[in-house]
């Protein structure tokens, strides 16, 4: 594992590809500057944002004349001092002019990804670089999505669970000590049909008979929630603990949710309860419960920010939104000093220096590696060739673990490795990897195939994952 690229250090800059730059990051704080005459690594990844953003010039490392009149540009579009000088404010204005441009490719990928097409209502105010997510007709589902305020989305078991490889066999009846919690569990739940549907599944698996998730799920069931959830959102303890069960029995209905860079978080969440549900329902516990917060396995507390209690236009279930948004609040170096506003998707230190939320490899590493305990590390194309990277996710997927990934959707998008598949001579053949938009009808961009079952399962060229995979944490 490259010393560079371990889970040391915390949060993005701008984008994936400049999140590890160093001096880029001394000049998102404050503490340095670029400017004509320079020459560096760092020149050349500003360079690339700016022919992302309609410069005219080459990445040759080289801060000549052609890049100081590219910052020029941007710093008379933003109206700011036009001194040519890449300063904190200058790469502020670009990260979040690049920031626009990206999620509006973004969103063009999600539309052709479920059959539909990029739409904009006729007059809808636009801002450079593309139109703002709360514009009447950004989305094309917007008069299916719910206002803020509004009762619970739906909540579907659809695909239906055991789509898993695995299960888990009957071991009989209960221990006295388990029976009592699980009947505490379903007086909780009381007559939600398809949580208890859900539960019963469980037992019936095996799953609830020894470990820690029945002891887990007893203590959500025994514990008071937040009073605001219920107060400012609806939110009553036994719809949460009906989602959380129901998770559990089908994690395949973890969903990213609309207009929301929360890709990362989806994964992290969908992981989780594939390798750990146990560990899962404690930190919901944690993160419901009064003070909002929950100690780690690696002593850090993670803290749900408050703004994430009321309901968004995301559609996400409440367990999903809740969770997420813990998650991104902790996903910067500096989330001790700004909270995650999960309405405006924004607001960390990085993201107010990027201007979005969409998490980095290390960063998204380090908090990984912060819940799941362990040692783990990430790998991406800054300092590996890409058949190394996806090579080593080859070795993890191999051993049967779901690893986390970055590929190139038009722009950078998590995702995770379900499994490898192998060709007759034994060689990886093709990957099945889990889109955290719950659906994924597949696209050429990167090439995939939807499997059956749905539930947002691609299935990939071995090649094609190669040529677009960016990065991945796997186990160090």
């Amino acid at each position: 594992m490259n010393e560079n690229e371990s889970n040391e250090g915390g949060g993005a800059l701008l984008s994936p590809e400049l999140a590890e730059d160093g001096m880029l990051s001394a000049v998102a704080v404050g503490e340095a500057t670029l400017a004509r005459g320079a020459k560096s690594g760092s020149v050349v990844l500003l360079q690339k944002v700016l022919v992302e953003l309609g410069a005219s010039l080459t990445p040759d490392g080289s801060f000549g004349p052609k890049t100081h009149a590219a910052i020029v540009a941007e710093q008379a579009a933003a109206g700011l001092p036009e001194t040519g000088v890449l300063d904190a404010a200058t790469l502020l204005a670009i990260g979040r002019r690049l920031e626009m441009r990206r999620k509006g490719r973004l969103h063009d990928a999600m539309a052709a990804a479920v059959g539909g097409a990029p739409s904009r209502a006729a007059g809808a105010a636009t801002v450079a670089g593309g139109p703002s997510r709360h514009d009447e007709g950004y989305f094309d589902d917007a008069a299916a999505l719910r206002g803020p305020g509004a009762g619970p989305v739906a909540d579907p078991d659809s695909p239906p669970p055991a789509q898993d490889r695995a299960g888990g066999k009957a071991k009989g009846p209960l221990p006295a000590d388990r029976a009592e919690q699980l009947a505490a569990v379903r007086r909780s739940i009381g007559d939600d049909a398809p949580a208890n549907a859900a539960l019963e599944r469980l037992l019936a698996a095996g799953r609830l008979h020894d470990g820690a998730l029945l002891p887990n799920l007893a203590t959500f069931a025994r514990t008071p929630r937040n009073p605001a959830l219920l107060l400012e959102a609806g939110i009553e303890p036994e719809l949460l603990l009906g989602q959380v069960i129901r998770h559990v029995d089908n994690p395949l209905r973890v969903q990213q949710g609309a207009g929301h860079g929360t890709c990362g978080a989806g994964v992290m969440e969908y992981v989780l309860l594939r390798s750990e549900p146990a560990e899962l329902v404690r930190i919901v516990d944690g993160i419901t419960r009064e003070a909002r917060e929950v100690t780690l396995r690696s002593g850090k507390r993670l803290e749900m920010p408050r703004s994430a209690i009321a309901r968004d236009t995301s559609g996400r279930v409440d367990l999903d939104r809740l969770f997420q948004s813990a998650i991104m609040n902790h996903a910067s170096a500096m989330s001790w000093l700004f909270d995650y506003d999960n309405p405006e998707d924004n607001d960390t230190f990085w993201a107010a220096v990027r201007g979005n939320s969409q998490m980095a490899v290390y960063g998204f590493t380090s908090v990984y590696q912060a819940i799941l305990g362990g040692s783990y590390a990430s790998a991406t194309r800054l300092s590996r060739p890409k058949d190394e990277v996806a090579a080593l996710v080859a070795t993890s997927a191999a051993r049967g673990e779901r690893v986390p990934v970055i590929l190139e959707f038009r722009t950078y998008h998590w995702l995770s490795v379900e499994w490898l598949e192998a060709g007759k001579d034994g060689k990886p053949a093709s990957i099945v990897l889990r889109n955290p938009w719950g659906k994924d009808e597949g696209g050429d961009k990167p090439p995939r195939v939807a499997m059956p079952e749905g539930g947002g399962r691609v299935r990939m060229k071995y090649a094609d994952f190669i040529e677009n995979v960016f990065g991945a944490t796997v186990r160090g």
